[in-house]
């Protein structure tokens, strides 16, 4: 395991985009590390030498062995975990898993107003099309939702209780552990989205007893995008038919039959054909992380946004995150004069935060995602760029209209 502190700048050497700006930005895109150059280059190598050979060689099998990277990171088991182009087909999957269900008197899913909007959609379509009842808990303008508000709506027609292990805008972490034991109680199923959590905070399914859980290796893992995955806790994947498959998930997927037989483990959750370049990107990360250790990755982490917040909290900036280190994830969210024009300035300066529009009460912010390379010299810049964007009036010369997300 390496010392954060020791070994910072050998590890920023790893990550090229650090010597031409100032990346804070890894809650919406982990850096990429040189490595992953050669492993694209490796794939291509395996396509130019051996052709359709590769699938036997290696690509047919290379889902099941990213995957077992991932589990390590998530307290999984060996073929615990399938790896899946993004999370709202995970979201799909694993609903359907259920669709068989659609006369039961159990027909209730719940979700947050803080869930990510690809997975609102998703699942708000799936419960009309099946005459589920989606019961959104809604957090008024506030960063979070008590848990309370959650476990109190979680009842004997609860089918699933479908939310973030970490909100997306506000980096509020929700306490899974008790909404997994209180739909268990019921006989519910949990369905959790932790996109933003994997990479950054400790994540271990096993203690957290959930039923589902999916993630990605776009954000803080670092492994860029098509790299979606989704456990399903081992007892429950045994008894489960999911309605949204393809060859990959039969049991014999070569004698291509006409009738579909379940295979067994990750693969029963799989569609069609994986996007393997994809998955040759996601393993330099996996691989760094797992080194450096999450322990270490998540002490940083806290000390990075808690400078993040007392630089914010200097210059009278409201913040749309937690400031308990318990209850908030890798991201501060800081409510800004002008958000938007000031996050298309500092892009100009080579400082890359994000931005995030805010909707029902919500205020508008920008989103801070430092990570494990990054230095606080890099905060310290950060906030005096802000002041100097602010003291010229150099945030007049930028649009407002908002027209893409980064």
């Amino acid at each position: 395991m390496l010392s954060l502190g020791r070994d910072l700048e050998s590890i920023r050497k790893e990550f090229p985009i650090l010597k031409r700006c100032i990346y804070l930005i890894s809650n919406s895109l982990g850096a990429v590390p040189k490595k992953a150059k050669e492993d694209l280059q490796e794939f291509y190598q395996m396509w130019a030498e051996e052709g359709v050979s590769a699938w036997q060689k290696e690509w047919w099998e290379l889902s099941r062995k990213v995957g077992n990277q991932v589990a390590f990171l998530l307290g999984a088991g060996e073929d615990e975990i399938t790896m899946m182009a993004n999370a709202t087909l995970c979201h799909w999957v694993a609903l359907s898993t259920k669709f068989l269900a659609k006369q039961s008197m159990r027909n209730k899913i719940i979700m947050t107003d803080h869930d990510f909007p690809s997975t609102l959609y998703a699942v708000s379509k799936i419960a009309e099309f099946m005459g589920w009842e989606l019961d959104l808990v809604e957090s008024s303008g506030r960063p979070g939702i008590e848990v309370e508000d959650i476990l109190k709506r979680v009842d004997e027609k609860t089918l699933f209780v479908v939310t973030s292990h970490i909100y997306f805008k506000s980096a509020y972490i929700q306490n899974i552990e008790q909404i997994a034991a209180r739909a268990r109680q019921v006989g519910a199923l949990t369905l959790i989205d932790g996109y933003h959590a994997p990479g950054i905070i400790p994540v271990n399914v096993k203690q957290l007893d959930v039923d589902y859980y999916i993630g990605g290796c776009l954000k803080w893992l670092c492994g860029g995008p098509g790299n979606a995955f989704l456990y399903v806790r081992p007892e429950l994947s045994e008894s489960l038919k999911p309605q949204l498959t393809g060859w990959f998930a039969h049991r014999e997927p070569f004698l291509f039959a006409r009738e579909m037989e379940y295979t067994r483990g990750a693969y029963k959750f799989m569609s069609g054909t994986t996007p393997i370049p994809c998955l040759y990107t996601a393993k330099a990360g996996l691989d760094i992380i797992k080194e450096i250790g999450i322990s270490e990755i998540r002490k940083k982490s806290i000390s990075l946004t808690e400078l993040i917040i007392k630089k914010a909290e200097e210059r009278d900036f409201h913040l749309f995150t937690p400031g308990e280190e318990n209850r908030r994830g890798g991201a501060v969210s800081v409510d800004l004069p002008y958000a938007f024009s000031v996050k298309q300035a500092l892009e100009q300066r080579k400082v890359k935060v994000d931005f995030r529009k805010g909707e029902y009460k919500e205020p508008d912010v920008i989103r801070i995602g430092p990570h494990f390379y990054t230095n606080k010299r890099e905060i310290d810049v950060l906030f005096r760029e802000i002041d100097e964007i602010y003291d010229s009036g150099e945030f007049k010369k930028f649009s407002e209209e908002v027209k893409h997300v980064t």
